[in-house]
């Protein structure tokens, strides 16, 4: 927030076990200890452990969890969500492969009719039976099959589809908390429903952004690659979708930080590069060299033999310290994420560590209780 010369946004690149998500963590924990919202979507449970500590709200999409995401709910300026609503339907009705552009154009003319008769009771069941005709008078057409077809595509994300219960009615997931992590490790196996649910997501959230706009705000995704999904490399759904969420973070004076393992993440679909291409801020760990070589070919980052092999000398000791060479408009350098014992239990997502503290837990000890005594069996000075 301190850059006047440019954008808020940040991306970071950290292989495994460089500190990537202890980096994330941190960040989080510092923004929310000056004020900040935070909103954190989770691929691992990284942050649940810090989630809890700040007694925010966890999200996860459990069986035995109502969750409802109708993004029609929460519509707070139709004008302008329009822009992240047409790409959320668009993605519901095809995952592989892009609607033409009179399907598009049929889903944005539908949408804004359906809402000045309804408003925010609108759901993906009355869009659906509203395409069965595929008719929409006020463009004059009538019985054309493209706009039908878009009834059966959506079938599924309406009544008596197999992801009703994620839509039908009004959304429920309740942002009012100012730490807020969203879990998405249920909706790995189904990476149709994980994409979708992502982009309408990131329409809540920025859409969020927009009524704070006195305060600082933060959405971190870690994973990005694996959150957006692998289906179709090249989206350009998906690359709308984190433009838009970037640009309007930016526009309510929100930040959007987004993390992957390696920068040939960030090059390999247009989603991933139009996010990267997003973010003033880069917070590179230890890496790979084939990661630093696709950054100087790609001239992301002003590169130098002499700035090569200092990327190449970042390090991380496990439970002390990880180094992280940051760029931004207002300078780079290398820093140090050195951590006490206590908030690196709080962070990490080691088994090892991340195992003991559950089961201390389940005895029915707080996180601090759990990580205070885990210090002490440990052998630690308390």
């Amino acid at each position: 927030f301190d850059n006047d010369l440019g954008n808020y946004n940040f991306a970071i690149i950290g292989a495994p076990g460089s500190g990537k998500s202890v980096l994330m963590n941190e960040l989080a924990w510092s923004y929310r200890a000056i004020g900040a919202k935070v909103w954190m979507l989770d691929l691992g449970r990284s942050f649940e452990k810090l989630c809890r500590k700040a007694k925010g709200t966890y999200i996860e999409f459990r069986p035995d969890v109502d969750i409802c995401l109708n993004p029609f709910t929460i519509v707070h300026d139709i004008n302008e969500d329009i822009d992240m609503l047409v790409p959320g339907i668009s993605k519901m009705c095809s995952m592989q492969h892009s609607l033409d552009e009179v399907q598009r154009k049929a889903i944005s003319a539908m949408i804004l009719k359906l809402w000045r008769e309804h408003g925010r009771d609108l759901t993906i069941t009355g869009l659906r039976d509203a395409f069965k005709t595929g008719t929409i008078e006020e463009l004059g057409v009538r019985g054309d099959p493209r706009i039908r077809d878009l009834a059966i595509m959506l079938n599924p994300y309406a009544k008596g589809g197999q992801y009703e219960r994620f839509f039908e009615g009004r959304a429920n997931v309740d942002f009012s908390n100012d730490f807020i992590v969203i879990e998405n490790e249920e909706l790995k196996r189904r990476p149709d429903l994980h994409a979708v649910v992502n982009i309408l997501l990131l329409h809540q959230i920025t859409g969020e952004m927009y009524l704070t706009r006195n305060r600082r705000k933060v959405l971190f995704i870690d994973e990005l690659k694996q959150q957006l999904g692998d289906i179709g490399a090249d989206d350009p759904i998906k690359a709308a979708v984190v433009e838009e969420a970037a640009r309007r973070a930016r526009k309510y004076g929100g930040a959007l930080g987004t993390a992957t393992q390696s920068a040939d993440d960030y090059y390999g679909s247009a989603q991933m590069e139009a996010a990267f291409a997003c973010s003033d801020w880069v917070f590179l760990l230890r890496q790979k060299p084939e990661s630093i070589e696709m950054l100087d070919r790609k001239a992301r980052l002003s590169m130098d033999e002499p700035k090569k092999r200092l990327l190449n000398s970042l390090r991380t000791e496990a439970g002390a310290f990880s180094e992280v060479y940051i760029s931004s408009p207002v300078g780079e350098g290398v820093a140090r994420n050195i951590l006490d014992p206590a908030t690196h239990l709080l962070f990490s997502n080691k088994l090892e560590d991340n195992a003991p503290i559950d089961a201390l837990r389940a005895q029915g000890l707080s996180i601090d209780e759990a990580i205070t005594e885990l210090l002490r069996q440990r052998g630690h000075a308390l």
